[in-house]
């Protein structure tokens, strides 16, 4: 089994210590640990990180939020999992917004914090051993975007045509939020109005309840 790297990022000494011990305990290796946005980004440019455990309020002024950011627009793409004591509404828009995997609440438990990781790096493993057409969203959804087809474990889901595009559109930029003017021009062919999005997006999730899709600032979707 090749090593796997993870980067913790905290600022609490204390806290980034256990952390450290506690995954190190679970035979999880731990690249480095560091405080700061600035570190954070020299060490994921230098090096293969295969996961991330971010506090949000970190040292500087960049947040762990605007961090991962950041990062996924120097397209990193390995999951990262937020820390944090506070829940408030823009903060998880935020890690919905940085693809963030999980968003969990201190204090957390060790067991919760491990199952966690392991859970993310086997989705993330799922994935890369996926051929470019075919797609793993979460909740067992696989997109195949060269056939047109979704299933979920296994099994073929029939969607309309226009429910389809919607998909493979949202699958192949997976993790990044798509404009309702993507969508219109990718489904349609031309621009339609934000009522008629929503009631595509609303018969899909109608469709496939269990679909990870999000709205995203009311000016596009994203989907997991």
């Amino acid at each position: 089994m090749s090593k796997i790297n993870i980067l913790i990022v905290e600022d609490d000494y204390i806290s980034a210590e256990y952390l450290k011990k506690l995954l190190l305990e679970n035979k999880l290796d731990v690249i480095d640990n560091v405080d700061n946005a600035k570190d954070a980004l020299s060490i994921c440019k230098n090096n293969t990180i295969n996961l991330i455990l971010m506090d949000i309020m970190i040292k500087g002024n960049i947040s762990g939020c605007e961090l991962a950011l950041t990062l996924r627009q120097l397209k990193h793409t390995m999951p990262i999992i937020f820390l944090s004591a506070y829940s408030s509404e823009q903060m998880i828009e935020y890690a919905l917004c940085a693809n963030a995997y999980s968003y969990l609440l201190k204090p957390y438990r060790d067991t919760e914090i491990i199952s966690t990781i392991k859970m993310a790096l086997q989705l993330k493993s799922k994935s890369n051993k996926e051929d470019d057409t075919k797609i793993l969203l979460k909740n067992n959804y696989l997109v195949d975007v060269k056939k047109e087809k979704i299933y979920k474990q296994s099994q073929e889901i029939f969607l309309s045509e226009k429910l389809l595009k919607l998909i493979i559109l949202l699958a192949k930029n997976r993790g990044s939020s798509i404009s309702n003017e993507q969508i219109s021009l990718s489904v349609w062919g031309n621009i339609q109005n934000i009522n008629t999005i929503r009631a595509l997006i609303h018969r899909l999730k109608r469709k496939l309840p269990d679909l990870d899709i999000h709205n995203i600032n009311k000016n596009g979707y994203v989907i997991y």
